[in-house]
């Protein structure tokens, strides 16, 4: 009995496919959760959430649940929250920057992006 191969090309169409569910997964608990969100066109929010899940593996974020936090918040303050927000973002950029592991970096955003959400804050564009 020959043993089971899965080739390259398999291999790269089933990380394809599972990378497409995550970010309509993603995207669905956005529509789901966030008024704002259900308003949005399918195709924009899928693209926003695949955009925000690169930003998130580029600050070490790998996760499912890591990855999310990311989406989400940056979907709640806008897409470059890290770089916008002064009182309560200022140290964003350096924390998602830090070699710190993905779970503290996502666990530090939630706290940081609950603080701001209660506070009563609101982005400037």
């Amino acid at each position: 009995m020959q043993p089971f191969k899965i080739s390259d090309r398999q291999l790269t169409a089933f990380r394809e496919d599972a990378e497409r569910r995550y970010i309509s997964s993603v995207a669905s608990f956005l529509q789901s959760n966030v008024p704002e969100a259900a308003q949005d066109k399918p195709e924009a929010l899928t693209a926003f959430v695949s955009s925000m899940v690169g930003k998130a593996r580029q600050y070490g974020l790998s996760s499912q649940h890591d990855v999310a936090v990311y989406a989400t918040t940056a979907y709640l303050l806008g897409e470059n929250f890290e770089n916008q927000f002064q009182n309560h973002f200022d140290a964003a950029h350096r924390i998602l920057s830090s070699s710190l592991p993905g779970p503290d970096k996502a666990e530090w955003l939630e706290h940081a992006a609950l603080s701001l959400l209660t506070s009563g804050e609101r982005m400037q564009d």
